[in-house]
């Protein structure tokens, strides 16, 4: 009889929905003691339906990924569902007024994924900068030009004005990195002006404006809202330098993509690095694709080992929380 007390009480526990089977032993660990760990399976990644199968009478959900949390996940959840931890540090693909309205808790990830898109936002811009992609193909395309002055060419980075708009953790983490490329100003614009941290990597606060017109290299580092969405467009791209570089590493949306295409078809702007774009996954034969002043990469600027398992690591810690009577430790503002 106790034998079957002791399953009873197992099968009493909290459900929690992990939504990817991918997901790190350690971020797996913090949970498997105190709940039932339901783990989505597909190759490569669960399909909506089973997610949406999955979910049912779940406590809390463990979130990879920018699939859509909305209304029909959290109706499929059910009034169990008390706490989603989005293991990402944007949010726009999470119905966060729905959940707060049905007293669902929801955290993110802030904070953590800085250094590694950083890393790769200074990547793209030296990929871009030194057409290190154009090189490529011309090697395999056996294209090389030996002994050419002119040839493969492009801009170094030494003396440059470098523009960032956003100067959060993935801004922030861009200046400090770039500062070791002896660049002449470095230029941001916020929503206001952060005197503290613009001194640690000798950061001039400017108006938008100014900023696209006087930097020869512009990062973007701010989430999709309302007021970034079509952020950067034909207008703006007008008043860039002709031999300036966007790269983008924030969201699709911020940069109205037409307008782009446009600009770098026409050598409005010498070229763009972009790790974010829209739709996602970008199909194969985008006209982006095919532009050799264009270097893309596929949403992959959190992808370091380390970076991704703290990040579900801590997005497993905030649903232990919440189970548990504690707080959030990242609760989206």
């Amino acid at each position: 009889m106790k034998s079957v007390g002791v399953r009873m009480q197992i099968m009493l526990r909290p459900k929690i929905l992990i939504s990817h089977p991918a997901t790190p032993q350690k971020a797996l660990d913090v949970l498997k003691d105190k709940f039932e760990l339901v783990v989505s399976q597909g190759d490569p990644n669960p399909t909506r339906e089973q997610l949406l199968k999955d979910i049912k009478g779940c406590a809390g959900v463990l979130l990879f990924g920018h699939s859509k949390f909305d209304k029909e996940m959290m109706d499929a959840a059910g009034d169990s569902l008390k706490v989603v931890g989005s293991a990402a540090a944007g949010y726009d693909h999470i119905d966060l007024p729905l959940l707060r309205e049905r007293g669902v808790q929801v955290s993110n990830t802030p904070g953590l994924l800085g250094p590694a898109v950083a890393e790769l936002s200074i990547a793209l811009l030296l990929e871009v900068s030194r057409r290190t992609l154009e090189g490529y193909r011309a090697i395999v395309e056996n294209k090389w030009i030996p002994g050419h002055p002119t040839w493969m060419t492009g801009p170094g980075l030494s003396g440059k004005t470098v523009g960032i708009i956003g100067l959060g953790a993935n801004g922030f983490n861009i200046a400090k990195r770039i500062k070791g490329f002896d660049i002449g100003r470095l230029l941001y614009n916020d929503l206001s002006e952060l005197k503290e941290k613009a001194k640690q990597v000798d950061g001039e606060f400017v108006t938008k404006d100014v900023l696209f017109r006087e930097s020869d290299f512009v990062f973007l580092g701010v989430p999709l809202t309302n007021l970034t969405k079509n952020l950067v467009n034909k207008e703006v791209f007008k008043t860039m330098k002709n031999s300036s570089i966007l790269i983008n590493t924030a969201r699709g949306e911020v940069v109205n993509q037409d307008d782009l295409v446009e600009a770098l078809q026409k050598n409005i702007i010498y070229g763009a690095g972009l790790d974010v774009m829209y739709p996602e996954p970008l199909p194969s034969d985008h006209i982006l694709t095919k532009l050799p002043n264009c270097v893309l990469t596929p949403h992959i600027g959190s992808a370091t080992i380390e970076i991704r398992e703290a990040m579900l690591v801590l997005a497993a810690q905030n649903i232990l929380n919440v189970l548990t009577g504690q707080p959030l430790l990242t609760p989206i503002p």
